[in-house]
């Protein structure tokens, strides 16, 4: 059976709008070299998804600490992501088109991608593009990422629409240049994290039973295909009934455990603990 079979096996349609997140080595498929083998997914979700949908996905860039200063790291139409080697096979492709948010970008190709990501800019929320798919009717796919790396795609946006994001306690540390409309540089200051992903596996158990999602095997690997508008709501729920859910399982967790929003004035004890096995752990 074929990687399209099996996309096709998983839910997905031609003139569906999908946002993926992606490990390509979990799928087990390598056509001789990482060139041929990029050019040849690109060709199988462009098949899968036909000439009425479009595909995109994360191209997240580089940030520096607001102390150290880094006058080489500048976003641009093809700066290096490191959300995946899909994503970076999409930004040397002129076909595809890229948002211009300094440090998250998405990009993708298809039929009206322009209209999901030409309105995500340095004014934009981190993600706002999701929120422009969801709207559309779209749907999150999952390819080989069903770990304890990466999210259901819907969690950053809940997070994002609930305030949570605006808590994080790296808020204002990163930041990057870019070149603004008058062709003049810029600086870009993080305002917004989406935070831990590595407790959001928990939601995989509500996705299931609220027919949220849908489990198979591409190639070799486990995936995940959501409807995307089904999705946000149940992780939104869950989220508004308690914030904690999706928290992460190491105690030392500064995006999780750090943060106040999360657990108030205990954060100050948590700094401490971290401050000492950090020293501990130097030794």
């Amino acid at each position: 059976m074929s990687l399209i079979d099996d996309l096709k096996n998983l839910g997905i349609k031609e003139g569906d709008i999908l946002y993926i997140t992606a490990d390509i080595l979990n799928v087990g498929y390598y056509n001789k070299n990482k060139k041929n083998t990029m050019s040849d997914w690109v060709d199988i979700l462009s098949t899968v998804v036909g000439t009425e949908g479009c595909f995109i996905t994360s191209s997240y860039t580089k940030t520096f600490y607001r102390w150290r200063k880094s006058k080489d790291i500048i976003f641009n139409r093809f700066s290096k992501t490191d959300n995946g080697s899909l994503s970076n096979a999409l930004i040397n492709l002129p076909q595809a088109v890229r948002s211009t948010h300094p440090t998250h970008s998405y990009i993708g190709i298809g039929k009206n991608v322009s209209k999901y990501l030409s309105n995500h800019n340095v004014h934009s929320s981190s993600y706002k593009v999701l929120e422009n798919i969801m709207n559309d009717g779209g749907k999150f796919l999952m390819l080989g990422t069903i770990d304890q790396r990466n999210a259901p795609q819907a969690l950053h946006l809940v997070q994002e629409v609930l305030g949570y994001t605006k808590y994080s306690p790296y808020k204002w540390i990163f930041q990057t240049y870019y070149i603004d409309e008058n062709g003049e540089k810029r600086l870009y200051t993080k305002t917004e994290f989406g935070g831990c992903s590595s407790g959001c596996y928990k939601l995989f158990g509500p996705l299931l039973i609220k027919n949220a999602v849908e489990i198979n095997y591409v190639g070799i690997a486990k995936s995940a295909l959501m409807d995307s508008q089904k999705s946000y709501q149940v992780i939104k729920k869950i989220l508004i009934e308690n914030k904690k859910y999706a928290l992460c399982d190491n105690s030392l967790c500064t995006q999780c455990y750090g943060n106040f929003f999360y657990n108030g004035w205990k954060i100050f004890p948590f700094f401490i603990r971290k401050i000492i096995s950090g020293a501990y752990s130097s030794r």
